[in-house]
């Protein structure tokens, strides 16, 4: 058999080519077996999440406002003012001379409304550089306002740039305390773009000469399952549609802080979002925490994901060029920090009527404690390995663990380290070019089965070119996945997979980037106010997470030749009776494979390849990206067919792709 792919302007068109007992020349003889190796973790597949590239505020998190309660921003300056931009002449300035909406939100805006104006005056909020307007769909929005003279009403509304209103609402009773007022659109018709603004205005003969003081906004669209300061739809269900079963979170760096003062501190992420402070996060923009702990979980449990939940170990990161300038916790200062995430896991697993953390967690909502059993310490400590190693894991670990037994440690250290201390659960992470990922897709044939497992926390293919992991991305430019580099990731899951016996999970990262603000390129899925572009990774990472075995079935030869470049694994699902094979052609040019099955295949074959049949034919391009304008160039395409005999066929994988093969079969048993 073979599948029509498609890639940019590139075709290479494979015909039906089955062939039962004339082997083509050339041909790769490859065995199935019915003989299995490991059970494979139900773990394997998932994503490492922190807030990077407006991946949380502007992206997943469906809060529409940006800046919306003025969290990280100095008073008094331009950049206080992100995201605002005045309406017909008023003044506006943030400020905290005046006490703000809560404790925790110090910040609110001020309106100066000019002695001499014509008609309504106030502000706008661009958004995340736009907002989208859809018909059928209801809005949710709240501010709070006071001033200590003008007690009139206060229209809100959603419009475009050129003055097009799709929806709106008046409230009144300003009053000189701060007042929460809550109201909701329903726009009338769509807008045929993302140029539309949040626009707040009074009447300006009411107002003029008056100041009003203005704090925490939201503005939300119908979210992911409907649940309240939830995801945005979109994004969650292309996320959800790869069946992730792991969710590592909050970070990655954002866990660390750029001082220990500015780490990520769950407390302040919890409950009402007036008193969630914010925090300049790694990545150098305010996070509001609208995203926080309770939204990570109930995220996890709708996704079906288990948590992998990082603990600040006591490092920040204070320079990333200058791993010696990083603040460390002393050993003698350390309890505090240690109890700190005590209490954390407390609240996520303690008894919602025995505990402290579990009681304020069931006042907010949840009494039943949530599924934990991953703690990872830290985050890519191999940075500060002398003080990780002599006191910082074991004070964390000895101290949890003497308090929840059954919880599982990973450390953030490199493989190296194994042995010395004895850390049984490693967290390695690999950004590089597509050589160093067909290179080492064999790299844990090798490791020693001694009891220490791997977790790939966070991997992704991140340049081209071989002479540097981002050597040919210019500074500043976008890239996306290309088809050249997602053939390289899945050849290195092929080996994940293989040795899943030592590897028990894998997260890709990082997961979103949006299209007008980002700090890591390329990512798995990017996405602007409205766009979203599943890229050639995404479907990789989809094709093997969706395709899952129970088992691993051993081939003949177990994996390739170093001169063939073609890499599979093949495994058994005992629930589904069904065989999968998982192939990646890195190369050039098409590879054939003679496939030889120790087994009966019953009914059809089905292959699903990475593909794109839209385009006309131009052979060798393989670097081509799903992008935002164009979103399709290369989208999986599944084909199912019949073999002349049941324990045998020929295919042909094309050059530069990535195929599951799924075989029915109903002799295996169940292991």
């Amino acid at each position: 058999m073979r599948l029509l792919l498609l890639f940019g302007a590139a075709i290479i068109c494979l015909l039906p080519d089955v062939q039962s007992a004339i082997v083509p020349p050339n041909a790769l003889n490859l065995r199935l077996t019915t003989n299995t190796s490991h059970v494979i973790p139900p773990t394997l597949y998932g994503y490492m999440w922190e807030d990077i590239n407006h991946s949380g505020d502007g992206g997943l998190y469906a809060e529409l406002l940006q800046n919306r309660a003025f969290q990280g921003v100095i008073p008094g300056t331009q950049n206080a003012l992100n995201a605002w931009q005045p309406y017909n002449g008023a003044f506006l300035s943030v400020t905290s001379k005046t006490k703000g909406v809560s404790d925790a939100l110090p910040n609110s805006l001020q309106v100066r409304i000019p002695k001499v104006v014509n008609g309504p005056i106030g502000f706008e909020n661009t958004g995340f550089w736009g907002i989208k307007v859809q018909q059928g769909w209801t809005y949710k929005g709240s501010f709070y306002a006071k001033s200590d003279t003008f007690t009139g009403k206060v229209a809100v509304s959603l419009k475009s740039i050129q003055g097009t209103v799709f929806a709106s609402h008046t409230v009144g009773g300003v009053s000189k305390d701060w007042k929460k007022f809550t109201f909701e659109f329903q726009p009338i018709t769509s807008a045929p773009n993302d140029e539309n603004v949040f626009n707040v205005v009074v009447d300006g003969k009411a107002a003029a000469g008056k100041i009003i003081h203005f704090g925490m906004f939201s503005l939300f669209p119908p979210t992911f399952r409907g649940r309240e300061n939830g995801m945005r739809i979109d994004l969650a269900e292309a996320l959800a549609a790869t069946r992730p079963s792991v969710w590592r979170f909050p970070g990655g760096n954002n866990i660390e802080g750029h001082s220990i003062d500015q780490r990520w501190k769950w407390n302040q992420t919890i409950g009402r979002l007036e008193d969630r402070p914010g925090r300049i996060g790694d990545w150098g923009y305010p996070d509001t925490d609208g995203l926080g702990l309770l939204e990570y979980l109930n995220w996890a449990e709708d996704l079906e994901a288990e948590p992998i939940l990082g603990i600040w170990s006591g490092i920040s990161v204070a320079n990333y060029s200058d791993f010696g300038t990083w603040p460390v916790v002393p050993e003698q200062d350390l309890q505090p920090y240690i109890n700190e995430a005590l209490e954390e896991i407390e609240f996520i697993i303690g008894d919602a009527k025995t505990t402290k953390g579990g009681k304020l967690r069931a006042s907010l909502g949840r009494a039943e404690p949530y599924n934990l059993r991953f703690i990872e310490i830290g985050n890519e400590d191999q940075f500060q390995p002398a003080s990780y190693a002599a006191y910082r894991w074991k004070a964390f670990v000895d101290a949890i663990g003497a308090k929840y037994p059954r919880l599982e440690f990973l450390a953030t250290t490199l493989p190296s380290t194994a042995l010395d201390p004895p850390y049984r659960r490693i967290d390695f992470h690999m950004y590089n070019s597509p050589s160093w990922f067909t290179t080492n897709a064999f790299m844990f044939d090798n490791y020693p089965r001694n009891g220490t497992m791997y977790f790939i926390g966070e991997y992704a293919v991140t340049s081209t070119n071989d002479t540097s992991a981002l050597g040919d991305i210019p500074s500043g430019r976008l890239a996306y996945p290309t088809l050249q580099g997602a053939a390289a990731e899945a050849a290195f899951m092929t080996g994940l997979e293989r040795n899943s016996d030592v590897v028990f999970a894998a997260a890709y990262a990082p997961s979103f980037q949006h299209i007008r603000n980002y700090q890591w390129t390329p990512d798995i899925i990017t996405y602007d106010a409205s766009r979203v572009v599943k890229s050639t990774s995404y479907y990789v990472q989809q094709m093997f997470s969706l395709n899952r075995g129970t088992h691993v079935l051993k081939t003949s030869p177990a994996s390739t030749a170093d001169s063939v470049p073609l890499f599979w694994v093949a495994s058994y699902n005992n629930e589904t009776s069904t065989v999968f094979l998982k192939v990646s052609n890195t190369g050039t040019a098409d590879l054939v494979a003679n496939i030889v099955l120790d087994f009966r295949i019953t009914g059809f074959v089905t292959a699903t390849s990475i593909s794109s049949p839209s385009l006309s034919p131009i052979s060798g391009l393989f670097n081509v990206s799903n992008t935002i304008d164009e979103p399709e160039q290369i989208i999986p395409v599944a084909n199912s067919f019949a073999i002349p005999l049941p324990d045998r066929f020929n295919y042909t994988f094309p050059a530069t792709s990535v195929t599951v093969i799924s075989m029915q079969t109903s002799n295996l048993g169940s292991f």
